[in-house]
């Protein structure tokens, strides 16, 4: 059994390709794609642009240290690493949250509890904006800080019920 190809486009006559290449040439630069334009063939997807990395300064002191049963009750601030996991008091539902990943695109996390799976990702903070939070259940995760293979996390019970706005 033979698989069915589309038809290829045919290639541009010679002249067009001509005309275009001295017009290129002629006009002397060309104009700089936008920030969000995809990479041209050849380029990579950074070329030309300044993607955001985390912060190379040593991370501040978590409230809590390494200690993740501090978390129990979904009130700390911890360092956490990538396979991190705790149990949790379940009063949100959350029963055992797990660090799913913490490297320079930022923290993953996943929760779990009865019938219910709960996951999000945070970039890593930007400086001079506000840190990038998630919510799961009336619990905010924050990314305080991260250095690519160590974040500190804070996780804090909401006062108010969460309602996206929308």
């Amino acid at each position: 059994m033979s698989a069915i190809h589309p038809p290829r486009p045919a290639p541009a006559p010679a002249p067009a390709l001509a005309t275009a290449a001295v017009a290129a040439l002629l006009s002397g630069c060309a104009a700089a794609p936008p920030d969000d334009a995809p990479p041209q063939p050849g380029q990579s997807a950074s070329a030309g642009t300044a993607s955001p990395s985390p912060s190379t300064a040593p991370l501040p002191e978590a409230a809590d240290g390494t200690d993740l049963d501090a978390c129990a009750d979904a009130d700390c601030e911890v360092l956490v690493e990538e396979g991190d996991e705790f149990a949790m008091d379940g009063g949100h539902g959350v029963e055992r949250f797990v660090v799913e990943a913490v490297d320079e695109d930022g923290l993953s996390v996943r929760g779990h509890g009865p019938g219910i799976e709960l996951s999000g990702h945070l970039p890593p903070p930007e400086e001079e904006e506000e840190p990038p939070t998630f919510v799961m259940n009336n619990i905010a995760i924050t990314v305080v800080a991260l250095d690519g293979s160590s974040a500190v996390m804070d996780m804090s019970v909401l006062a108010e019920p969460y309602v996206p706005a929308g």
